[in-house]
């Protein structure tokens, strides 16, 4: 794989990401806008899924699109050979509208509702992967009603515990899935109803799992209910879906910069859970097909938001007398969590660079904070301080670039303080830029909604 850095060079002092000088998209585009790179794209899947073929042929990629839906970036992961992971009616039919065929789509989701479920049924797809007794026994009066037999795969907490995000940990209590100590009786129930077909088993661990051994405890755990499954309805399953959680480095992977949270420094690779996993999967069910659903490891690095220096201050700290006794550096910048939520959302830390001073020693301090009107719209700092060091002379104007957000981002903007949500572009593998997604203006604000002036009540 190659290494993200290389899809970044600097040229007569501008930041350029997959050849394409940002400084000069940001002259060209009103800021702030999201770049997507599609040979990153394409390239993070062949990654994932050379990792893990390597070890065990029968494994299917399962593209997760929450982690970004635009049509944009479905057709590119299509294109580039994987599947569909959804979580709603919306998603099923973004996938299905991109041309990806219905056997190649799975459907997630802790409350599906019957239109939900009559959608996937009518369309065929794969499986439905049922996340508790109360959908399976909804799953199967639609399908019967329809006469349908509709696959499905029923998703089991394994309650294996991960060193993630808190917010992040799926499969150790919380509300996803069946209880690891209801699984058995839950297959036995799936197996004698007429309307659904049980296929397989789903786990999900969490996001951005940094460590290989929580995969192999949740594989052996997932495994030993399989058996116990097969054994009380009498027959053998298809497929193990493990879901996805393969991490992005965040932070650099060696030196200072490394001093947050664990979670944002990975020194694991695609190859080394795809070892650790099909490990277990060889030396116990190697007939099984397997079925991951990565997201974030496709799209993260593949994009950055491009923003701009709307203003700056400074901000004096005082003693107990009043008297200032240092200063603060601020620069605002027209990002806020609006387009960007995981930073304020999560705390989650991204790489920033000055992208027209790319050349110039980023050995300043300074405060970061986006245009809302809310005191948590705040960039967090490097290592443990609140502090971005950039060149000395950044300040309104100047363009910066921030790393790593093509997972969760464009998903999550919003329309807050009345801004309108951010466009997407796209550099095609022949280095052309494309409009992905146009830039909303005032009129989008309120184009879903009553106008008085017209009379309305």
């Amino acid at each position: 794989m190659t290494p993200i850095d290389s899809y970044f060079s600097v040229r007569d002092g501008h930041l350029r990401f997959d050849g394409v000088d940002l400084v000069a998209l940001a002259d060209a585009h009103e800021t702030p806008f999201y770049v997507y790179s599609a040979r990153r794209v394409q390239e993070n899947v062949a990654t994932v899924r050379e990792a893990f073929t390597a070890r065990h042929p029968a494994t299917e990629v399962f593209f997760a699109t929450k982690a970004c839906g635009l049509p944009w970036v479905l057709d590119l992961v299509r294109r580039a050979g994987a599947n569909a992971e959804v979580n709603s009616g919306g998603e099923l039919w973004k996938v299905l509208r991109a041309g990806f065929r219905p056997d190649q789509v799975v459907f997630n989701g802790v409350a599906k509702t019957v239109a939900e479920l009559e959608q996937a049924v009518r369309a065929g797809i794969r499986a439905v992967v049922v996340d508790s007794v109360s959908e399976l026994e909804r799953l199967d009066a639609v399908a019967t009603r329809l006469g349908r037999r509709q696959g499905i795969a029923l998703r089991v907490d394994v309650r294996v515990a991960t060193e993630t995000h808190p917010d992040m940990r799926t499969a150790n209590g919380g509300k996803f899935g069946i209880d690891l100590a209801d699984a058995v009786a839950a297959f036995r129930r799936a197996a004698a109803l007429p309307g659904v077909d049980v296929r397989g088993l789903h786990l999900h661990i969490g996001s951005q799992i940094t460590g290989v051994e929580p995969y192999q405890e949740a594989v052996a755990r997932a495994l030993a209910v399989l058996g116990e499954a097969e054994a009380a309805i009498g027959r053998r399953l298809e497929f193990l879906d493990i879901g996805g959680g393969f991490p992005v480095p965040y932070m650099d992977a060696h030196g200072a910069p490394c001093a947050r949270e664990d979670y944002f420094c990975v020194q694991t690779t695609p190859a080394d859970h795809a070892a650790a996993v099909c490990a277990v999967l060889e030396a116990q069910r190697p007939d099984l097909t397997l079925f991951i659903e990565p997201g974030r490891y496709v799209v993260a690095d593949a994009a950055v938001v491009v923003t701009r220096v709307q203003a700056e201050k400074v901000k004096h700290a005082l003693d107990d007398q009043g008297r200032p006794v240092s200063a603060d550096r601020w620069l605002l910048i027209d990002c806020g969590y609006d387009t960007l939520l995981d930073h304020t959302f999560v705390d989650w830390y991204f790489r920033i660079v000055v992208a027209n001073r790319a050349a110039e020693p980023a050995d300043a301090p300074f405060r970061l904070g986006g245009p809302l009107c809310d005191s948590a719209d705040v960039y967090l700092g490097d290592g443990d301080t609140p502090y971005r060091r950039f060149p000395a002379a950044t300040g309104v104007g100047d363009v910066l670039v921030i790393r790593d957000v093509g997972a969760y981002g464009v998903e999550t903007m919003t329309q807050y303080n009345g801004r309108p949500r951010a466009g997407v572009l796209g550099i095609t593998p022949d280095g052309e830029v494309v409009v992905a997604r146009r830039a909303e203006t005032y009129e989008d604000l309120v184009r879903l909604d009553l106008d008085p002036r017209e009379g309305g009540r």
